[in-house]
């Protein structure tokens, strides 16, 4: 069985022998080294902190920002498999949780998705 803060003996005929790499380096002081861990932890806890905070901030502007497209890529979808939208949208809706939208949809919203990539690479190389 191995101890994690053991260090290693190597055996090495009638003598044992333990290397310096085997053995974990002792902090300068107990204290100084506990208060720098609590610094950087309080430093990492306040990151962790701003960044949940920040986060339905960062998803609603996600779903501002995607609601055109999906939009567009919904109407394009039924209107190119002469389907209802509503019908197009529950069809989605149904294939995020189970098995995916019919054949006609599934096509359609591919070639949507298609166009609007291409589009947008297009208005990025513009810019």
């Amino acid at each position: 069985m191995r101890f994690p803060d053991r260090p290693v003996a190597r055996h090495h005929r009638r003598t044992t022998t333990i290397s310096r790499h085997d053995q974990a380096p002792a902090p300068d002081t107990p204290a100084e080294d506990t208060a720098t861990e609590v610094r950087r932890l309080r430093a990492e806890n306040t990151q962790l902190r701003e960044a949940m905070a920040s986060r339905p901030q960062i998803d609603q502007a996600r779903g501002i920002l995607m609601a055109d497209e999906a939009w567009d890529m919904l109407r394009y979808t039924s209107q190119h498999t002469n389907i209802k939208l509503r019908e197009v949208a529950a069809a989605v809706v149904a294939g995020a949780a189970g098995p995916p939208p019919p054949q006609p949809i599934s096509a359609a919203l591919r070639r949507a998705r298609a166009r609007f990539r291409a589009r947008r690479r297009t208005a990025e190389r513009k810019e």
